[in-house]
């Protein structure tokens, strides 16, 4: 599965970037080009959407494989919008806004995030 509880320690050896206790981090993974992959690096963008279980807000962004600026839109378009609707428009507006050779792969990272979520629900690990 592509989730992973996660309830914060309050000493100085937590985590930076995760929000609070009742988040889970949803994943969503997808192969880049075999052009576009460095040498000697990943060929798999990863998206980590950090999620409150309680009220489904998007709380925090990660993203690998993803250049700082796109990064940075990532998290403009998705932090603090309901993981519970349909991510349609978040997609768009990233595909409207990124516009690069791995945008695909990017979109389909962020749609694989958030069916690893609609998975979660389903299993009722909530």
């Amino acid at each position: 599965m592509e989730y992973m509880e996660f309830e914060p320690e309050t000493s100085a050896s937590s985590p930076v970037g995760l929000k609070a206790a009742g988040t889970v981090i949803f994943v969503g993974h997808a192969r880049l080009p075999h052009s576009l992959a460095p040498r000697d690096s990943s060929l798999v963008v990863s998206v980590e959407l950090e999620a409150d279980t309680t009220s489904g807000e998007i709380v925090c962004v990660g993203a690998k494989a993803v250049p700082d600026l796109g990064s940075r839109l990532l998290s403009s378009v998705l932090i603090g919008h309901n993981i519970n609707e349909s991510p349609a428009n978040l997609i768009e507006e990233l595909r409207r806004r990124y516009i690069c050779p791995s945008q695909k792969a990017v979109s389909t990272a962020v749609l694989n995030a958030f069916e690893a979520y609609q998975r979660y629900r389903q299993v009722g690990l909530q």
